[in-house]
């Protein structure tokens, strides 16, 4: 047993696009997610956490800072995470933790640069970092040609088309070669053996840092790539899934391809949202890897674990895939399981509204670090501890890119509000439609509620500027 003096250690688990809904514990029975499930057994499943950013890179500095976007320094994809920005790995080290990242970060333009020169440290002591399966020479295709050098062909997903555009305007040939062409959001198979997908890089890698990190409490951050496109997961975790058993989107809508006018059919968009969930399956088996190592080392008991994501995926939710604006339900709503025997309820489940930016300060306080005054989430641990009125009332979310349409966007447990730096407004009755089908801004009965959360949104907007470091009221 630990004794009171002792401090946990700090276990976070973070996939890439995850949504809420592809937990089986968490209400869909099509998924096959036995290790999250475990998880959501053994502590806390947070059933509304939401992210402050509806895509990855602001999202991320974010939930690591216990900041909000503009306050961390990135509004949206493309900026470096500024290396003077306090994260969580900052203040455990100086706690004394040994600190590491394993797989995606993400908080370099992966399509910018070479992937071969060091990567800043950003306050870890130990980084093994790859921010896309297979088409940069990085970490996770060194473990691959240790494992077996013959199938690095094999797992070289294609590059993303910004980084195709960038080598061609750059006249740079430093990635993979062949440059692989990437499908997108179609369904491929893992053409590589089953043990060598990208999860399974973050897991053997993961495993290793618990059994190497010596007698210093750890904080880890394993950043599982995955589910995040290209759809490639591995034959067996797709032959899981029953295409007739896959939900439809909500509302039934005209449901396109990014980028083209071309309309799905519905076995379509189920063969796309199959390969989804099986992706989220093959994580799945990484994280029992992970969850095997700390019984095995005798570290569960003294382990405070989180399970969460960057943000979701529409799925053919509102006729799109991907990620995006305004920030509905679909986007800014992702899992988050957290475990920590002794403390949390086994088998619990919180209803109240969090935001990521409460991770830091909550893992901080069961770490017994004190509070750093950069932070603006708060604590809540008396949340995940059975307290449901140390709940926020209202949840955050802000975009902004030069030269694009910025939004800011504010939830509460009866609606969901957004605003485009164009005026344009998005109001929804989330009692009456909680699907977010229908844009209910412009109707005269909703006058009254429109201009109170036009006021709410300024104010949290104005709460998340980088010069306000006070305890968050909302």
């Amino acid at each position: 047993m630990r004794r009171p003096s002792e401090r946990p250690n700090v276990l976070v688990l973070h996939t890439d696009q995850q949504r809420f809904d592809t937990i089986a514990a968490a209400g869909n029975r099509a998924m096959h997610t036995p290790n999250l499930d475990r998880l959501a057994a053994s502590g806390a499943l947070v059933e509304r956490f939401y992210v402050q950013s509806p895509v990855c890179m602001p999202s991320r500095a974010s939930v690591m800072s216990g900041r909000y976007p503009n306050a961390a320094g990135v509004t949206c994809n493309g900026p470096r995470m500024p290396e003077d920005v306090r994260c969580i790995q900052h203040m455990l080290g100086d706690a004394g933790y040994f600190t590491g990242v394993i797989g995606k970060l993400h908080f370099l333009p992966h399509c910018a640069r070479d992937h071969r020169e060091a990567h800043p440290r950003y306050g870890f002591d130990h980084l093994q970092i790859c921010d896309e399966p297979g088409c940069y020479r990085d970490a996770y295709r060194e473990w691959v040609a240790e494992q077996d050098p013959s199938q690095l062909d094999a797992v070289n997903c294609g590059l993303p088309p910004a980084r195709a555009l960038w080598e061609q305007m750059m006249g740079w040939e430093g990635t993979v070669r062949p440059p692989v062409a990437r499908e997108g959001f179609t369904a491929q198979v893992f053409e590589a053996d089953d043990h060598l997908t990208n999860a399974c890089f973050v897991a053997d890698r993961s495993a290793q840092f618990l059994r190497e990190r010596g007698d210093r409490p750890f904080f880890l951050f394993a950043g599982f790539y995955h589910p995040h496109s290209p759809l490639i997961p591995p034959q067996w975790a797709l032959d899981m899934y029953d295409l007739d058993s896959i939900p439809l989107p909500a509302g039934n809508p005209r449901v396109t391809m990014p980028g083209e006018d071309r309309e799905l059919s519905d076995t379509q968009i189920r063969e796309i949202r199959r390969a989804y969930y099986a992706m989220v399956t093959d994580v799945d088996r990484g994280v029992g890897l992970i969850l095997d190592e700390l019984d095995e080392l005798g570290m569960t008991e003294d382990t405070v674990i989180v399970f969460t994501s960057d943000h979701g995926d529409y799925m053919g939710d509102h006729g799109k895939f991907g990620k995006g604006v305004p920030g509905y339900e679909c986007i800014t709503r992702v899992p988050c399981l957290v475990v920590y025997p002794g403390h949390i309820e086994p088998g619990s489940r919180v209803g109240g509204l969090m935001e990521a930016t409460d991770l830091v300060p909550t893992l901080l306080e069961y770490a017994g670090v004190v509070r750093e005054p950069s932070l603006q989430g708060r604590s809540m641990r008396a949340l995940l501890e059975g307290d449901e009125s140390s709940a926020r009332s209202s949840v955050y979310c802000e975009y902004a890119n030069p030269g694009s349409n910025n939004w800011a966007a504010v939830r509460t447990g009866e609606w969901f509000y957004a605003r485009n730096a164009g005026g344009g407004e998005v109001l929804v009755d989330l009692q009456a439609d909680p699907h977010e089908l229908s844009n209910v801004a412009t109707e005269a009965g909703y006058a009254v509620a429109l201009s109170e959360m036009r006021s709410l949104a300024l104010e949290r907007s104005l709460q998340a500027r980088p010069d306000v470091h006070l305890e968050a009221r909302y």
